[in-house]
């Protein structure tokens, strides 16, 4: 009785809150949320409500805010009781504010990671105990922060639109959404491209470059946006515009997390591993991808003649996320082969998530032959119809998934040719794939002008080296059955020759086996790891301990 009625005791908290009540996992949840944020985001914050430039972009935004609400009255007069002004107003006062959502800000946080290169304090963010991500997280956070106050401040003039008349709280709504998630996603792509290079020159030409497409970005985002405010009420709760906003929505989610990801990934030692948190991301891209056309096919089974658009999305989608993977280095750091999987089913399932060039080739064409038998299956099953044969679009897609099974493993192994004799960057890698694309595109092209004969003549042979003219006569019905023959035999005889001698160079990779830490390391990382906090042994573990410091701090 003499604990529970002492003051200092019963200002603990109980044990019930103690051990996970609401308030206990609210401030925890809150200090996680700190510990991700707070380092880079006060500085950011600062040094961006103190720039001139903030204060002139936003007393330009409450100027131009009072214009337009002034001189909207005055032209519309008495009328205002009585007529429908607010879409007019609305579409002025979203102009103003999309043009510092889309251009001002995602610009100040291109700026802000490329300051840290020209002031030599990017290199002390790396070896400095924040993780990339909460350099990421802050840089965004404080681009976050600035678009809170652009919308605070224009806020009021979007609600005397509603009162107004003429616009409704669902076209609000999308277009609030749309410039948000638009200033977010800019934002984001900002920071990946001052990620990407570290020398004065290209970023430079990078600046210039990402503000051209940023006024490009302002320009069709607002043209897109009108055109959303005239479509019809019965047009907004139709099925079609149900699942193309899911699909946008679901497009820019797992856009915007691949993006953070490799920001992420550039912010942090070159020997980390980029790669496996990279190819997580593409593969939920794909899974949200797959769900999305399954749920298109399975409601809409009259959609067989947009089919082919997914073979092709399928197909560029994997084709450049490829040549990307086979363009990372082929030596593993120690630091990566310290986490590589052990056993032989991990080998066998999990080392394609490992980096390496052709882990990467065999990782982009496996998926996107995955992508192309779920949507065979699907449409078998669904039993699709169209004005092509089902036949026919099968042997489309497969030829789709030959050319990149021969572009990819060519590239790869000119590659890994090329790094022999000279050094070969991330982004000269994917420069090889693409040119390699190109001219093998432009044989047909060059074979025509300089022969008569082959212009006059039958070209198929001469043209199987280009996958979109290849492609494009297959899906229109310009080639007889000999034809299609001749096609299949040349592009799935190369498909599987480049496939098999890539296959050599990934098993090496896959071979590759786990190496143990250094002692050292071991010791460093016992030394940073939290001490284990003691836990009560029995029900009175928690009053025993509360009664001890309190007689501590009485004694």
């Amino acid at each position: 009785m003499a604990i529970a009625s002492d003051p200092a005791a019963m200002t603990e908290p109980t044990p019930a809150r103690a051990e996970g009540g609401f308030w206990t996992r609210l401030d925890a949840l809150i200090s996680w949320l700190g510990e991700g944020l707070n380092p880079i985001l006060v500085k950011e914050t600062r040094q961006a409500l103190k720039s001139r430039q903030f204060t002139l972009w936003f007393v330009l935004l409450l100027v131009a805010c009072w214009i337009t609400t002034v001189g909207g009255v005055a032209l519309v007069g008495p009328s205002i009781y009585y007529v429908s002004a607010g879409g007019y107003l609305l579409r002025v006062y979203y102009a103003v504010l999309l043009l510092p959502l889309t251009v001002v800000i995602p610009f100040n946080a291109f700026r802000s990671l490329t300051a840290e290169q020209e002031e030599n304090t990017r290199d002390l963010l790396e070896v400095s105990t924040l993780t990339p991500w909460q350099v990421v997280n802050g840089k965004l956070g404080s681009a976050v922060l600035q678009m809170l106050m652009y919308l605070s401040a224009l806020a009021p003039c979007i609600a005397f639109t509603y009162l107004l008349r003429g616009v409704d709280l669902l076209t609000i709504g999308l277009l609030l959404l749309y410039a948000v998630l638009a200033s977010i996603g800019l934002s984001m792509i900002g920071l990946l491209l001052a990620a990407t290079n570290k020398q004065r020159r290209g970023q430079n030409f990078l600046a210039v470059v990402f503000a051209g497409g940023l006024f490009f970005a302002f320009s069709t985002i607002f043209a897109m946006s009108m055109a959303a405010m005239e479509l019809d009420p019965g047009e907004r709760s139709s099925p079609a515009f149900f699942w193309i906003h899911l699909g946008l929505l679901s497009l820019y989610a797992t856009t915007f997390g691949i993006v953070y990801v490799a920001t992420a990934g550039l912010c942090t030692f070159s020997s980390a591993n980029r790669s496996t948190p990279l190819r997580v991301a593409l593969v939920i891209q794909q899974a949200v991808f797959i769900a999305w056309c399954a749920g298109m096919i399975a409601t809409s089974p009259a959609v067989g003649d947009g089919l082919l658009a997914i073979v092709f999305t399928a197909s560029i989608y994997w084709f450049v996320a490829g040549a990307v993977l086979t363009s990372e280095p082929a030596e593993l750091s120690q630091r990566v082969r310290r986490r590589l999987p052990q056993s032989l089913v991990g080998r066998a399932l999990f080392s394609w998530f490992c980096p390496g060039p052709a882990s990467g080739y065999i990782f982009a064409i496996t998926n996107l032959g995955l992508v192309l038998l779920l949507w065979a299956g699907s449409i078998i099953w669904c039993r699709v119809t169209g004005s092509m044969p089902l036949a026919s679009a099968l042997f489309i897609a497969a030829v789709c998934w030959a050319y990149i099974v021969t572009f990819l493993g060519l590239g790869l192994l000119a590659i890994t040719a090329l790094r022999k004799v000279a050094t070969l960057t991330l982004l000269g890698g994917f420069l090889v794939q693409v040119l390699l694309v190109l001219a093998a595109s432009g044989v047909p092209l060059l074979v025509q002008v300089l022969s008569n004969r082959v212009r006059l003549g039958d070209a198929t042979l001469y043209e199987t080296t280009s996958p979109v003219l290849t492609v494009m006569r297959l899906t229109d019905g310009q080639l007889d059955a000999t034809e299609e023959y001749l096609v299949a035999g040349v592009v799935f005889s190369a498909a599987a020759s480049v496939l098999l001698v890539c296959l050599r160079l990934a098993g090496r990779e896959a071979g590759l086996r786990r190496v143990a830490k250094p002692q050292r390391v071991i010791e460093d990382d016992l030394s940073m790891a939290p001490a284990a906090q003691p836990v009560p042994t029995n029900p009175w573990g928690d009053l025993a301990v509360r009664t001890a410091r309190t007689e501590e701090r009485e004694g």
